[in-house]
């Protein structure tokens, strides 16, 4: 498995991850017949909880751009190291990008937005050029 997909499925299993996450907590704050529920009731979600959905959201955004042009590049057999590295940076700019969404750190989730488009890029160079 070449690390485009490699990274592709990971970054799957981190939006897996915080969606479960997003799960429990709406369990454990609404209760369960509530979150079981169409939730049309509730009152907006405000701070860490705000900042979770949106940072899954991002993540999808993200996720739909990454993943089809790493399977491109890898059933056109253009992958290389530098779409490689593309891939690895995405994966960490992810990461990094969701935890400093959720804890608030607008500055550092910026860098690590911009870290994930130049990993995008550098993935899909091959297809570019």
């Amino acid at each position: 498995m070449s690390v485009e997909i490699l990274s592709a499925a990971m970054i799957a299993g981190l939006l897996l991850l915080l969606t479960l996450i997003q799960g429990t907590r709406n369990v454990l704050v609404l209760g369960l017949p509530v979150a079981a529920g169409n939730q049309h009731d509730i009152s907006p979600w405000s701070g860490a909880n705000d900042r979770l959905n949106r940072a899954i959201r991002n993540l999808m955004e993200a996720i739909v751009i990454f993943a089809p042009l790493a399977v491109a590049v890898e059933v056109m057999g253009l992958t290389n190291e530098t779409t490689a590295l593309g891939a690895k940076v995405f994966l960490v700019a992810r990461v990094l990008h969701a935890a400093v969404y959720i804890a608030g750190i607008p500055w550092v989730r910026t860098g690590a937005w911009s870290a994930g488009v130049a990993g995008i890029v550098m993935v899909a160079s091959p297809l570019l050029g």
